[in-house]
């Protein structure tokens, strides 16, 4: 797991410069200005997600892995809180979804939160369990976009 601000991209360090680039591509189609929806930047290896929902309680949601995709996700408007667990981490994990890279469970140990706030980025590599769109203090609407990788990409 990576954890910056967009303002701070130019000068982050331990990010590979082709995502860094991929980042920089999809944010120039301004996600903030268009509706949800998937917006295809290299076809099914790179893709946008861009999404508005409200976010809920922890322990009502899973948590999700993937196996073939990095998750980019960018905190447009809003602010979340984001349980996540390193790789390896999660317990009993359900079966995989190879139609959708996905894979759900309902604990991870250990995990750890964040507290996502707009103009900050997460990057989840392949197998790193994380549960975004949760509650902070109060519930709200939050917008926000989820750059989809190929790890062959990369």
């Amino acid at each position: 797991m990576i954890l910056g601000k967009i303002s701070q991209l130019d000068s982050q360090t331990g990010i590979d410069e082709k995502l860094i680039k991929i980042i920089q591509r999809a944010l120039a189609l301004q996600p903030e200005t268009l509706d949800a929806g998937r917006y295809e930047i290299e076809g099914d290896t790179v893709f946008m997600n861009v999404m508005t929902f409200d976010t809920v309680k922890y322990d009502t949601k899973c948590y999700e892995q993937h196996r073939e995709y990095v998750d980019v996700q960018i905190l447009l408007s809003g602010s979340e809180r984001i349980d996540f667990g390193p790789l390896g981490a999660a317990v009993d994990p359900d079966i995989y979804h190879q139609d959708d890279d996905y894979q759900l469970c309902d604990v991870v140990e250990p995990v750890q939160t964040l507290t996502m706030e707009p103009g900050m980025f997460v990057v989840f590599l392949p197998g790193e369990p994380h549960k975004p769109g949760c509650i902070t203090t109060t519930g709200q609407t939050i917008s926000k976009t989820v750059i989809k990788v190929h790890y062959s990409c990369l």
